[in-house]
């Protein structure tokens, strides 16, 4: 992986080397292998780069080619090297001699702007054609890779993280108030905005082009909802699904020195450890698997329908394999605020779960001293892999298909004792008016007014206008049960930029690879029938099929899900004088009142809970409201400082 960045002057003034070396220096610690830059005057592209794969040995970046006087930075890696080549006409024993970067300057050479769609992978990249006085940006589907651009009059900058374009003299880390309160709100991140104000992200899917001081974009690549694989069985499906699992895990174990991933209890990591601990096993080689556990000892409450010791259902899983070293990370005597301002200035942004970035952070750390250079996480599962299925209920009562619709019940109620009340509310509720169903769940007791569990100011939400922008992002606020499950998870995979927490492992010397995030894999899946994901009573059946004989019985048959962190609320309150001390410098500070309901956040930390920590409120009041709240506190802080 690496990280790049350039400055393009349509004005003809040449490029500050002052301004080159800081943003250089900058970038430096998410490629800490090699530096390197092209300059020419009024143009320059730099990146500097970590080595994960054996390829990255010949890496030599920036490149340039003579005969078109294209220039070219990359930032990723490819998964279809085979593909592209042929596509090319390019001789295997060529292409063994070429880093991923050589294959996409010559995509960019056949293919132009249109390149970006044939490659498949994690991936950003820039490309200056010096003779048109034109430069173009892309990135990956899922937004993998980040990239972030910034245009004045003259000059235009891209970088993979915001922090190198503050390096440019007149740019400052004003905050971006729409991204900001979106954040806080969780809506979906539509448009090319970033957390910060003139800073624009390249959005997923989309090329940008700059032409003279014109900047166009184009979205080359987006998800289909109406696409629908049929295949004459479902024995057809359990092998296509097989196929492409193994490809898509494949792909990321090319790798140099050992490979480590995340497993906890669920479907997703610990099918993701398996088929790579199989596939390395056929290479003789180790995989580390890191699973988060509470403190020896710990016996707290957790809330309903989860288990708060994820070692069981791993130490299962890890057993079944040979060549799996199954480490436990234990964090007590961490608290979430301990890092809190480093992971900010890593990622450009708050960190959005600071209960888990202390076991984060811990297996990264134990991954690095290993000499892992590869993380395998698999963050996307639950929309792809282990999709549920279950809007196919309400869809099948909306067809009108109601005898599968009342088969499909039945066998949920048998098999999961799940009330026919229950299922009935859940099929009707997708079709239910947004304000009925909203005054039928606050009757219930579920009110989902967003100050419950977010720490924006009431103010701020009205000044912003929240449900407008909500409805103007395609969210429901409700929260309603879905009655498309492609449209779901085409949501779901969309509702997020994740590019700078990808980014942020860099300089733990690892790449973070999420076979789950796979374009094919995840194309795949979301073609595939519901009916293939819920069935006979069994949710996540597809999966269930594919692992039934992999997969240990503590995790295929497990009733509870895994709370990760645990006992994060004992290292907490531990530390409740340093939480009411960066609630006090946010108080001090000029603006973070504009945004935060600090007070709201100063009187639940005199009310800290002595007992309660299973309860969802109490969870959604100091988990999710106080240290989010407190961690979005930090990044005001870092923006408003100054660009030193």
């Amino acid at each position: 992986m690496s990280a790049i960045a350039g400055i393009i002057r349509s004005d003809g003034r040449p490029v500050d080397r002052t301004t080159l070396e800081r943003m250089q220096t900058l970038l430096t610690p998410y490629g800490q292998d090699a530096q390197n830059h092209w300059y020419q005057g009024s143009a320059t592209l730099l990146r500097t780069l970590l080595r994960t794969t054996p390829e990255d040995r010949l890496d030599h970046q920036p490149l340039v080619d003579a005969a078109s006087g294209i220039t070219l930075v990359f930032d990723g890696r490819l998964d279809n090297r085979d593909e592209i080549a042929r596509a090319l006409d390019l001789p295997a024993a060529e292409t063994a001699l070429m880093a991923d970067s050589d294959l996409v300057l010559r995509a960019c050479l056949r293919w132009d702007t249109q390149a970006a769609e044939h490659l498949l992978g994690d991936f950003a990249l820039a490309c200056w054609q010096a003779s048109r006085r034109r430069l173009w940006l892309a990135r990956d589907p899922l937004g993998t890779r980040p990239l972030f651009w910034h245009q004045q009059p003259g000059s235009f900058a891209f970088a993979t993280m915001p922090k190198a374009l503050f390096a440019i003299p007149g740019i400052t880390k004003a905050l971006c108030e729409e991204r900001l309160h979106d954040y806080l709100c969780l809506l979906p991140m539509t448009g090319p905005e970033s957390f910060f104000k003139d800073i624009y992200r390249v959005e997923p899917g989309h090329t940008l082009v700059l032409e003279g001081e014109r900047v166009t974009t184009h979205r080359y690549h987006r998800f289909d909802a109406e696409r629908e694989i049929l295949l004459p069985n479902d024995d057809d499906y359990l092998e296509a699904f097989r196929e492409q699992l193994e490809r898509a895990v494949a792909c990321r174990l090319r790798a140099i020195g050992p490979v480590a991933t995340h497993l906890s209890s669920g479907f997703d990591s610990s099918t993701v450890t398996a088929v790579a601990a199989r596939q390395l096993a056929e290479r003789n080689a180790p995989l580390l698997a890191y699973t988060a556990v509470p403190r020896k000892g710990f016996s707290g409450p957790v809330p309903r329908g989860r288990h708060a010791d994820e070692e069981p259902g791993a130490r299962a899983l890890a057993a079944r394999f040979a060549n799996i070293e199954h480490i436990l990370i234990r964090t007590d005597g961490t608290s979430p605020i301990d890092s809190l301002r480093e992971d900010t200035e890593t990622m450009d942004r708050a960190p959005f779960n600071p209960c888990n970035m202390v076991w984060v952070n811990a297996i990264r750390a134990d991954a690095a001293r290993r000499g892992a250079k590869v993380l395998l996480s698999a963050t996307m599962g639950n929309m792809t892999i282990s999709y549920d299925g279950a809007p196919y209920l309400p869809a099948l009562l909306g067809r009108g298909e109601w005898l599968t619709w009342w088969r499909e019940n039945r066998a949920l109620n048998r098999r999961l004792k799940v009330r026919w009340r229950r299922l009935l509310k859940y099929s009707l509720a997708a079709y239910t008016p947004v304000a009925l169903w909203t005054a039928f769940e606050r009757y219930r007791g579920r009110d989902w007014d967003l100050t419950a569990h977010s720490a924006i100011h009431p103010a701020f939400m009205a000044r912003m206008r929240t449900r407008e922008r909500a409805k103007k992002a395609g969210w429901d606020l409700s929260y309603r049960p879905w009655a498309d499950g492609r449209r779901m998870r085409i949501a779901g995979l969309n509702r997020f930029d994740n590019g700078d927490y990808y980014s942020a492992v860099n300089p733990w010397g690892l790449e973070l690879r999420d076979p789950t995030a796979d374009r094919y894999l995840i194309e795949f899946c979301l073609a595939v029938p519901d009916s293939q994901y819920l069935r006979e009573g069994q949710s996540r059946w597809l999966l269930r099929r594919l692992m039934g004989d992999v997969l240990p019985a503590e995790i295929l048959h497990a009733r509870t899900r895994g709370l990760q962190a645990a006992d994060w609320y004992e290292d907490t309150g531990q530390a409740l004088p340093r939480l009411r001390e960066e609630l006090a410098q946010l108080m001090a500070h000029g603006n973070a009142g504009d945004y935060l309901d600090l007070e709201a956040l100063g009187q639940a930390l005199e009310e800290w809970p002595d007992s309660g920590w299973g309860s969802l409120e109490i969870e959604k009041t100091y988990r999710l409201k106080l240290l989010r709240g407190l961690s979005v506190g930090a990044f005001i802080r870092y923006a408003d400082e100054g660009n030193e």
